[in-house]
């Protein structure tokens, strides 16, 4: 099922073995090293095993087992303001996206163009709909930004995995890229594009290649086979005992304390024991790990190619997800015929509805909030919410001979912004202060290097997040958080990573100092 993973095993370890342990003092300096930049879209912190998830992610979990993998790492809780901090280093209303759409301003500068501009061959492939104010598949434009481009502009996710539709159009180098019409699957068809990249470009500069997968976001699309493995495994845990699974294999991997409480159960799920439609429940969950093992594999593919290109021990790979798992029941926004169907003009069969099974490219249904519960595990909310079970994200950096121990698990705070600060970092490349005659902000990441060596960093200070309404601020354990337009709540999240015992009424004053941070920070926007 898993082509090429026993291949990158054995090479992997055979490379280890053969490699000295240090350079002579006449030795070279080493090149440039290559950077992977791998982005899942909706997936909760605990779906992966290395995260104590049941889903089969050997590929990933290889990573974390010779890399590193990150407990207190956030994103910005939804697609458009993660992918902003993502590509640019700066929070997302400091770049110009405080929703699902938008285009990124002038007072930004993507690490695309700082590594091309500094020799990289760069690579986009996937859900590339956050861009400046030119379109990245025009014709006239694209070269400005990367080298080999591949994917969608779209703003309603992948609309479908296997066909093509009217609001997810695909361009290749400039050009509009049909979908072919039968045999694909559109992780499929970004990791083929991706492998090509590899083996082309890994010659005679390093490269940059950012895949950013639609799995497993919505809707449910997944092929067969996939959805076979797991049919029989929702149907026997449920979401309940399934929830609890996860719980204890993440205190066991050391991911979260031993103390660390389970959320209770989303308020509109019923007990597993009670719920209706068992067997059309447990395919919603099989088709979603369906997709996410969909994406194991294309990573075991690039890994492959990697070692093809003789790239494996000179490439830092970087895995994490825009938000935490969706618990949308149905967006009604999306579900309308001019704006997901497909464009032969099928009739899709649209809604959680029992009588529809999903996984057909016929069809459009979503996982639903107890299902998103278990992605999320241990916390509590989803995607969209400034509460944990919105911006925790797994993150795994892998790099021979650079991670200082293999399998380690930080405990950095670290924030999606640091991404970009990590990568022109590992590549030299300094941040300007100026980019093609107009001034950027400064560099609001961090490098995460010096951690990934084993040593520590100047953190930060303070982290803030604003979301749909949902707004959030951490310092050191403190965190103050707000649900969608309520009123403040504190957690001290050495004791409560779950946020369940409110403190906002014994520390008043740490409410007020925190609340004032985060309108300070709301105040560094464009143009201040």
């Amino acid at each position: 099922m898993r082509a090429g993973f026993g291949a990158w095993c054995l090479a992997l370890l055979l490379a280890v073995e053969l490699c000295p342990l240090t350079l002579t003092a006449n030795a070279a300096p080493a090149p440039r090293p290559n950077i992977i930049l791998i982005l899942a879209d909706d997936m909760g912190f605990s779906d992966l095993g290395c995260y104590g998830g049941e889903i089969q992610t050997p590929n990933l979990d290889r990573l974390a087992a010779g890399g590193m993998r990150f407990s207190q790492f956030y994103n910005c809780a939804l697609c458009g303001p993660s992918r902003a901090a993502l590509m640019t280093g700066l929070h997302p209303h400091q770049a110009g996206i405080t929703s699902w759409t938008g285009l990124l301003n002038n007072r930004c500068v993507t690490a695309f163009e700082l590594l091309k501009r500094a020799g990289y061959t760069t690579c986009a492939v996937g859900r590339l709909d956050m861009v400046t104010a030119e379109n990245w598949h025009e014709p006239a434009n694209i070269s400005k930004y990367v080298d080999r481009y591949l994917g969608s502009t779209g703003h309603a996710g992948p609309g479908n995995y296997f066909k093509d539709v009217r609001n997810t159009q695909f361009y290749r180098d400039g050009q509009p890229f049909p979908i072919p019409a039968e045999g694909s699957y559109k992780t499929d068809l970004i990791t083929d594009f991706a492998v090509k990249f590899i083996g082309e470009a890994a010659k005679d500069r390093p490269f940059f290649l950012y895949m950013a997968q639609y799995a497993p976001h919505w809707p449910l699309h997944a092929k067969p086979a996939d959805i076979a493995e797991y049919r029989a495994l929702y149907r026997k845990l449920g979401w309940d005992e399934a929830r609890a699974q996860r719980h204890r294999r993440l205190i066991e991997k050391g991911l979260i304390p031993a103390s660390t409480k389970l959320a209770p159960r989303d308020s509109r799920a019923s007990a597993w024991s009670e719920a209706n439609f068992k067997d059309w429940e447990a395919e919603r969950m099989a088709v979603f790990a369906a997709q996410v093992d969909s994406l194991d594999q294309s990573v075991g593919r690039v890994m492959e190619a990697l070692r093809r290109a003789g790239a494996d021990k000179n490439t830092l790979v970087l895995f994490l997800s825009d938000n935490g798992a969706s618990d949308q029941p149905m967006n009604s926004k999306l579900d309308q015929p001019g704006r997901t169907w497909r464009t032969d003009g099928t009739p899709t069969k649209i809604g959680n509805n029992p009588q529809v099974m999903p996984g057909p490219a016929d069809t459009f249904l979503t996982a639903g909030p107890a299902w998103a519960n278990l992605s999320n595990t241990p916390f509590r909310d989803h995607k969209n919410s400034n509460f944990e079970g919105g911006i925790a994200s797994p993150l795994i950096a892998w790099w021979p001979g650079v991670v200082a121990k293999a399998g380690a698990i930080s405990t950095e705070l670290s924030h999606i912004t640091d991404i970009t600060a990590t990568c022109l970092d590992v590549a030299g490349v300094a941040y300007p202060a100026e980019f093609n005659g107009r001034q950027v902000r400064p560099l609001a990441g961090r490098s995460l290097l010096p951690v990934l060596k084993g040593g520590g960093r100047e953190g930060h200070k303070s982290l803030c997040w604003a979301t749909s309404g949902s707004r959030a601020v951490r310092v050191d354990q403190w965190k103050l958080v707000s649900g969608k337009n309520g009123p403040w709540e504190l957690y001290d999240l050495a004791a409560d990573r779950t946020e369940l015992n409110n403190l906002a009424k014994q520390q008043p004053g740490r409410v007020q100092t925190m609340a004032k941070i985060f309108e300070e920070w709301k105040q560094t926007g464009p143009g201040k």
